[in-house]
């Protein structure tokens, strides 16, 4: 397939080589939220500097996954710290009152007294060639307690040329056809606001992906999307955005974010499998 050494836009292999790789070659197992078709090991490369690696082959509603990271920079405690911004996908886990015990987010901005997103633009800023630019939100102590344990737990962080803002992203569970399109772009806005902070360029965003799957009743989702993908009148282009004026990662919410314009194909309704 080649899609693990080639950086390029999301879909111009990246992506559909994934998805076919997993219904070709994938073992089918028996998984918590159902069945699926499913590889392991997978590290997908997409340059950045060029634009939003946004859905273009179906509909992608951008918004919601702005939402969602604006929450988690903040460590969301609720389905309303979700909501507020624009998500609203986050209602399945919540307990009876709307409250969610994460994590995501909340790990980042406070791991034992510590603030990993903090800390970490301050290490950009002032030492750049740092080997410690993590941020974890794993946490086993804390596993049994939570609403969701963490997909995507850990990142790490590179200034390449003094310029580029490159980022490998750690993903344990990966949903190729619902989970994976908003997790690129979360990882992809949220690696441009920390070059946005820090004066830098946003560059590659690597995402090393373990238990990579593909649900069976998306199976002829997944199809669908190929056919419309290969049927487009033109090859998906990069879609360039930016940030207003006093954008950081500290205060981001979608509004925040400039995006052009960009066609795509119709939507394809998946079941969201929790």
């Amino acid at each position: 397939m080649g899609h693990a050494n080639k950086a390029l836009l999301w879909e111009d292999s990246v992506y559909p080589d994934l998805i076919v790789k997993i219904l070709e070659q994938g073992t089918d197992r028996t998984s918590r939220a159902g069945d699926t078709t499913s590889v392991f090991g997978e590290m997908l490369k997409i340059d950045i500097s060029k634009g939003l690696p946004i859905m273009q082959g179906r509909k992608m509603y951008v918004q919601p996954v702005l939402g969602e990271l604006a929450a988690l920079l903040r460590g969301p405690k609720s389905i309303e710290d979700f909501k507020r911004y624009g998500c609203n996908y986050w209602d399945s886990w919540a307990d009876e009152h709307g409250m969610l015990n994460l994590d995501y987010g909340n790990a980042w901005r406070d791991f034992n007294g510590i603030d990993q997103l903090k800390d970490l633009v301050e290490t950009i800023k002032n030492n750049p060639m740092d080997r410690r630019m993590l941020i974890t939100g794993w946490r086993p102590d804390n596993l049994k307690h939570l609403s969701l344990p963490c997909c995507h737990l850990l990142y790490q962080w590179y200034v390449r040329d003094d310029k580029y803002l490159d980022m490998i992203w750690y993903q344990r569970s990966v949903d190729v056809m619902v989970g994976l399109p908003s997790d690129v772009v979360l990882a992809a806005v949220w690696t441009a606001l920390l070059a946005n902070d820090c004066g830098l360029v946003p560059g590659m965003i690597n995402m090393c992906l373990g238990d990579t799957h593909i649900y069976t009743n998306h199976g002829a989702g997944a199809l669908e999307y190929l056919n419309q993908l290969a049927n487009r009148p033109e090859p998906p282009k990069p879609v360039p955005f930016s940030f207003v004026k006093g954008t950081t990662v500290f205060n981001f919410t979608p509004s925040m974010l400039i995006m052009d314009e960009y066609t795509s194909g119709a939507t394809i309704k998946f079941a969201l499998n929790v």
